[in-house]
C-alpha cells in the first residue's frame, strides 16, 4: 500500500508539473505576442513592403461598451472606442488600404453614428482607401457604418439593408390582475387586480410604464424622435451611395436584401468573397509587392479566462449583460431586431 501511494504521489506531481509548465509557456507566448504585435499581425507578402493592406474584422452588435465583458463576449460586440484604438495604431503603420470585414445586425444609434464618424475622420485625415465587406449580415446600424467607406462589398448569400430606425418598445398590460414567475417564465394576468403607485415629477416622467396606456401626445413625440433620426439615416445613405432619397424611402425602405438584390439597388458595389476582394484590390492598385496585416483575434486561453478578474463573478457579468440589453430595448436603435443580439 505504501509503495502504491508513493508511486501515485510521484506520478501526480509529475503530471501537475507538466500542466503548470504548459500553462506558463502558453501565457508567456500570449504575452510576447501581445507585446510584439499589439492589435495587428503579419499575414502574408513582403514584411518590408510599403504597400500594406490592413484587415479589421468586426462582429456583433454596435454598442458603446461602458461595462466590462469577458473576452468571450467581446467577440460579439463592436465597440467604437476599441475600433478607434485599432485605427490609432494603424496611423503609425500607414496602410494604403483598410478592409473592414463587418458582420452586424446593427446597434444603438449613438454607437453607430460614433463609429461612422471615427472611420470617416480617419479616412479624411489619412491617405487611405477604405472598403467594407460582409460575409453574412450588414444591416441597419451596420449598414449605417459601412456608408463611411469608399466601397461596400458582400459575399454571396449575405443579407444587406434594413435602412430604418427602431424606437423603444412600450409594453402595456391592460388592466393587470397578477404577476407570477415559474419554470416557464414570467406570467401576467390582467383585468384589474394590480394597482401601481409611483412618485414622479415632470410630464411623462414615467414613460414606458407597462401598467398604463401611452397618451397620443407621447406616441407622437416618440415617433417624431424616430423620424428625425431616420431622415438623417436616409440623407447619409443618399449622399454616400448616390441614391435618390425617394428611392430609399419608397422602394428600399427598411427591407433586407440578398447580395444580388442589394447590388441591383446600389446598396453595395459588388458580390465577392473577402479573399477575392483582397486579391482584386492588390491587382487593381498595381502593387508589385505588398504586405497584408490583420487585426489579431487573440486566442482565449481557458486558464486565463478562469483567473481573469473580468469573469470572477459570473452573476455580475449576467447582470451587466441584462443591463445592456435593457439599455438597447429602451433606447432608439438602428438594429435589425432584439433577438439577433441575444437580448
Amino acid at each position: 500500500m505504501a509503495i502504491f501511494l508513493n508511486t501515485f504521489l510521484k506520478t501526480l506531481a509529475i503530471f501537475l508539473s507538466i500542466i503548470f509548465i504548459v500553462i506558463l509557456i502558453s501565457l508567456a507566448l500570449n504575452l510576447a505576442n501581445n507585446k510584439e504585435n499589439k492589435n495587428f499581425m503579419f499575414v502574408s507578402g513582403d514584411k518590408n513592403s510599403p504597400n500594406s493592406l490592413a484587415i479589421i474584422e468586426l462582429n456583433g452588435m454596435i454598442i458603446e461598451k461602458n461595462i466590462e465583458f469577458p473576452n468571450l463576449a467581446n467577440n460579439f460586440i463592436i465597440s467604437p472606442k476599441q475600433v478607434k484604438n485599432y485605427l490609432d495604431e494603424l496611423v503609425g503603420i500607414a496602410p494604403k488600404i483598410i478592409i473592414f470585414s463587418i458582420n452586424s445586425p446593427g446597434g444603438t444609434v449613438s454607437a453607430s453614428k460614433n463609429l461612422y464618424d471615427i472611420i470617416a475622420k480617419y479616412k479624411k485625415n489619412n491617405d487611405v482607401e477604405i472598403l467594407v465587406h460582409t460575409n453574412e449580415l450588414l444591416a441597419s446600424g451596420g449598414y449605417w457604418v459601412s456608408t463611411s467607406a469608399d466601397e461596400i462589398y458582400a459575399s454571396y448569400g449575405s443579407i444587406v439593408g434594413s435602412i430604418g430606425v427602431k424606437g423603444p418598445d412600450w409594453f402595456y398590460y391592460d388592466q393587470p390582475k397578477s404577476i407570477s414567475t415559474g419554470i416557464f417564465g414570467n406570467r401576467i394576468e390582467t383585468i384589474n387586480g394590480i394597482k401601481v403607485f409611483s412618485n414622479k415629477a415632470g410630464k411623462s416622467k414615467d414613460i414606458f410604464n407597462p401598467f398604463r396606456e401611452p397618451t397620443k401626445q407621447e406616441i407622437k413625440h416618440l415617433q417624431n424622435m424616430v423620424d428625425e433620426i431616420y431622415n438623417d439615416f436616409v440623407q447619409l445613405v443618399s449622399k454616400n451611395r448616390k441614391i435618390e432619397i425617394n428611392t430609399i424611402i419608397n422602394d428600399i425602405g427598411g427591407q433586407i436584401f440578398t447580395s444580388k438584390q442589394a447590388l441591383k439597388s446600389h446598396l453595395i458595389d459588388g458580390e465577392i468573397s473577402l479573399d477575392e476582394l483582397v486579391k482584386r484590390t492588390i491587382k487593381n492598385n498595381n502593387f508589385e509587392n505588398y504586405k497584408i496585416i490583420k487585426k489579431n483575434n487573440q486566442e482565449i486561453f481557458l486558464i486565463k479566462e478562469i483567473f481573469s478578474s473580468n469573469v470572477r463573478n459570473v452573476r455580475e457579468f449576467e447582470t451587466n449583460f441584462k443591463t445592456q440589453c435593457l439599455s438597447i430595448r429602451t433606447s432608439i436603435t438602428a438594429i435589425l431586431n432584439y433577438q439577433s443580439t441575444g437580448c
